[in-house]
């Protein structure tokens, strides 16, 4: 685990783009290919655009699938879609095969879009055990993370990739979420979030990791490679 604090956003921006882009490189020298799960919320939203302004060309995007860690129940053009701001902000902005973007489709049923994307991550990969490059992830104010909430039965989930919430957070609708399972088989994890306001919750997962499991969801993601970013 390596966690870095940032009292300057720019900084913080710019690391996270060099970190991401770091792992696409070693990724594609591998496998040839750079899978890449994206995180809702609003932290991550000038990293994306950096991507798309600055890497538009440095990254080769054909060879790049992205995927959401969870997305909320609602419409894809909502503006509380998850899809809809990594769409405006990124995909819509770079030259990457419709088939590389791999949506969580809220049209359907809440139950079958959630199978639905099961299957889709579990043919792309070849396997119930699939292994992203890169997952982004966030942390909320009460330690939740993707839509993992605290005291939620979705996190005692050990079967499943993907599973559905009740009502949670903010706004508070349904939301489909990977699970444990899916989060802790990451090559790297990166958290991304600011500091103000989770104060206490950022310093417990750091320094109490185990107390912090029994509290916060964040802390139960246990990932050799994990970073956090975490911007003062």
């Amino acid at each position: 685990m390596k966690a870095k604090f940032f009292d300057d956003p720019e900084t913080f921006h710019n690391e996270a783009v060099n970190l991401i882009y770091k792992l696409y490189e070693e990724s594609i020298e591998e496998n040839k290919l750079f899978t890449l799960m994206l995180s809702g919320g609003r932290t991550p939203l000038p990293v994306y655009e950096k991507l798309a302004s600055e890497y538009k060309d440095k990254i080769n995007w054909e060879k790049v699938h992205i995927f959401w860690g969870d997305e909320r129940y609602v419409d894809q053009k909502s503006e509380d879609s998850n899809y809809k701001w990594a769409h405006d902000l990124l995909i819509s902005k770079i030259n990457i095969p419709t088939n590389n973007v791999h949506r969580i489709k809220t049209e359907l049923p809440i139950e079958k879009a959630s199978q639905e994307y099961e299957k889709e991550i579990i043919n792309f990969f070849g396997t119930q055990n699939p292994v992203f490059d890169l997952i982004l992830l966030g942390i909320g104010e009460d330690g939740h993370t993707a839509s993992l909430f605290p005291s939620s039965d979705t996190l005692k989930e050990n079967k499943k990739l993907f599973t559905v919430t009740p009502p949670s957070g903010t706004p508070k609708v349904p939301r489909i979420t990977a699970t444990y399972k899916l989060l802790n088989n990451a090559r790297n994890i990166l958290f991304l979030s600011s500091y103000k306001g989770k104060e206490q919750v950022i310093d417990e997962i750091l320094n109490n990791p185990k107390p912090a499991e029994e509290k916060y969801p964040t802390a139960k993601v246990k990932v050799k490679n994990t970073y956090f970013f975490i911007k003062i």
